[in-house]
């Protein structure tokens, strides 16, 4: 059977938990970045919801829903800068030179009509 304990309960001081919420707000202004369509935003954007919810459910004495939505903040947080670093590889990898150059060409064949 599985420990389900929280750390909280080993503990008579209880402290509030990390709300991960400037790393959920990088992660969602990076997500504004065209690489992984929007996906990698609004993973941010729950990431951000989970991390105001740690404070209210600490404050109410729901320590252990605190701690979960922190850990849910901080592991949503990490998987949308994956995503973001994803992106920024297959867009490297992707990159072909001579396929920008026709573009850049045909759009300034259609600016100059």
């Amino acid at each position: 059977m599985e420990n389900s304990t929280s750390s909280f309960e080993n503990f008579d001081n209880k402290e509030m938990p990390k709300n991960s919420m400037a790393l959920a707000i990088i992660g969602t202004i990076l997500g504004l970045c065209p690489t992984i369509c929007c996906i990698n935003f609004i993973t941010g954007l729950i990431a951000i919801y989970f991390a105001s919810q740690v404070k209210k459910k600490f404050e109410s004495g729901d320590y252990i829903s605190a701690e979960k939505a922190a850990k849910n903040a901080k592991i949503l947080s990490y998987i949308t800068l994956g995503l973001f670093v994803l992106g920024i590889i297959i867009s490297i990898v992707t990159y072909d030179p001579a396929q920008q150059e026709e573009m850049r060409e045909k759009i300034m064949e259609i600016m100059n009509q």
